[in-house]
């Protein structure tokens, strides 16, 4: 009974990951049956701590809010600007901000109450969302982005 539920379980993950099509971009692709899995699941969980902790200023879609919220549409898949958003999620930011051109000058809210691996889950949601497909961010690199923020 339990290796019915396990095989129902694995078939279902499956199904899920192959007929998904390609909306994780190229980069995703390529990655092993255990990794998309993965994938899936930060996505799935990043996508509600998202809602809970970044949707109401930065919009469910991502596009910001006027001059006021930088938009989260096309996150940068190079490793410093990958390491500022962790620090940032973490930490929070405060002053002059330019994304994609348009300057913005608010105060983003420290969320120290989430753990590495929330952080690595909205990270992940958001750069395989609208457009982005920068793979699966990991908790120990959270954890080495936050040990090393400034």
């Amino acid at each position: 009974m339990k290796s019915r539920k396990l095989l129902a379980c694995i078939v279902l993950l499956g199904s899920l990951v192959s007929c998904s099509g390609n909306n994780d971009g190229s980069r995703n692709s390529q990655l092993s049956f255990g990794q998309k899995i993965k994938l899936k699941q930060y996505k799935v969980q990043g996508e509600l701590l998202y809602a809970q902790h970044c949707g109401n200023c930065h919009q469910p879609d991502g596009s910001g809010l006027g001059k006021l919220i930088p938009p989260l549409t096309s996150i940068a898949s190079g490793q410093d600007n990958r390491n500022k958003t962790i620090c940032t999620i973490k930490y929070g930011v405060e002053g002059p901000l330019v994304v994609e051109g348009t300057q913005y000058d608010g105060k983003m809210p420290a969320n120290l109450q989430l753990t590495n691996l929330e952080i690595a889950e909205i990270l992940t949601f958001v750069g395989n969302s609208w457009d982005n497909s920068i793979g699966i961010v990991r908790s120990s690199e959270v954890e080495e982005s936050l040990a090393n923020c400034q």
